[in-house]
């Protein structure tokens, strides 16, 4: 029994090691999962609380891994582990019900779960937490209170300084399409034999005479004049393959003809400099500020320099006033934008379609 309680903690506190490490590794990412749930919630106004919230969670669960995996006041983390197990199991239950939110994020973009895998995996958790609750007295802390006390919470506060670090450069492991080295052409490519999305049309019809209503396919459509459509419902039966980027499109906010600069911008032999600010809006005014810098740096050093946001184009008139820039500004969903490079604003080098750098305004240097 001792071998198995010892089997047991150590591997619990391996796997809340490893989800809090990759979320406090990507405290961004986290807190766009969180604005996801709220949204799927109906508490779009709890937004302000994303990012306390990441950071909260990724160094609560890092904290717990290291209490159980080190045997550091293993029965308060059994608790503490329990505690939140009774949160999620529930909350996954409902995930792969729904599908309200497409990926729970319980390991950020590193791990890739299903709904329902996340559900069974933390059914699993769940179990093995209550194994270690009903024979918590059977483990025997090694040092004192306080020296185990002290242990826990600097793992605690070194995670949030960990986060805080991430967060104002870049995550130290890219998990992302996107990272440097990445030739984006090859990360579109469907292949010929990949499963393909699988959508079945169906058709809302209306008695004219009776006021019946039902749904019925394209084969079942009804020849009988009496019956009238008056709406269709597309139904996904399959997802089918979808390339690791899949949404990635430039739209020039002056053009009324919806080009995709995209495929031109894979083509250019000289190397092309993106500034990629999700919501100027939001956009750090410090890095705002280095625009006109970012402009001179490109034309001394014959690259093409473009920006990409979501905002509208009343928004970017705006920044290019203020801010004296002529640079070419593109619109690009803002999802995509956020997983293109952490930061806003963010810097992207990129020449004939390779990720040569990726930065944190902060880090960019005018070389």
């Amino acid at each position: 029994m001792k071998v198995l309680i010892f089997i047991v903690r150590v591997l619990l506190g391996l796997v809340f090691i490893v989800s809090g490490f990759l979320k406090a590794m990507d405290p961004l990412g986290s807190s766009y999962k969180f604005h996801d749930y709220f949204v799927a919630f109906g508490w779009t106004n709890l937004e302000a609380f994303t990012l306390p919230l990441a950071f909260m969670l990724s160094a609560l669960e890092f904290t717990i891994g290291i209490m159980l995996f080190f045997n550091l006041k293993a029965r308060l983390g059994i608790w503490l582990a329990f505690f939140l197990e009774l949160i999620f199991t529930p909350l996954t239950l409902w995930l792969a019900i729904s599908n309200a939110v497409s990926d729970c994020g319980c390991f950020g973009d590193c791990i890739k779960l299903s709904n329902w895998e996340t559900f069974v995996k933390n059914v699993v958790l769940i179990v093995l937490v209550i194994f270690l609750l009903i024979y918590r007295k059977r483990i025997n802390n090694p040092l004192s209170d306080n020296v185990e006390l002290s242990i826990s919470c600097s793992s605690f506060i070194l995670a949030i300084l960990f986060q805080l670090y991430t967060i104002h450069h870049l995550p130290i492991y890219d998990c992302r399409p996107y990272k440097v080295g990445t030739y984006i052409p090859d990360q579109m490519v469907i292949p010929d034999d990949a499963p393909r999305l699988d959508v079945e049309h169906l058709f809302i019809m209306e008695n004219i005479q009776t006021g019946e209503i039902k749904k019925v396919t394209l084969n079942e459509y009804p020849t009988d004049s009496v019956w009238k459509c008056i709406d269709r419902e597309d139904r996904v039966i399959s997802e089918g393959y979808r390339p690791p980027i899949h949404d990635f499109t430039m739209v020039s906010p002056e053009d009324s003809t919806d080009l995709d600069y995209v495929p031109m911008l894979m083509q250019y032999e000289k190397p092309v400099l993106l500034v990629v600010m999700h919501k100027l809006e939001k956009a750090d005014e410090d890095g705002l500020e280095m625009l006109k810098e970012l402009e001179d740096y490109a034309n001394r050093k014959e690259y093409v320099i473009g920006a990409l946001t979501s905002s509208n184009a009343d928004v970017i008139d705006q920044v290019k006033d203020k801010y004296q820039v002529t640079m070419q500004f593109f619109n690009t969903d803002d999802i995509t934008l956020k997983t293109i490079v952490r930061a806003n604003p963010g810097i992207v080098l990129l020449k004939q379609g390779t990720i040569l750098g990726k930065w944190n305004y902060r880090d960019f240097k005018f070389e």
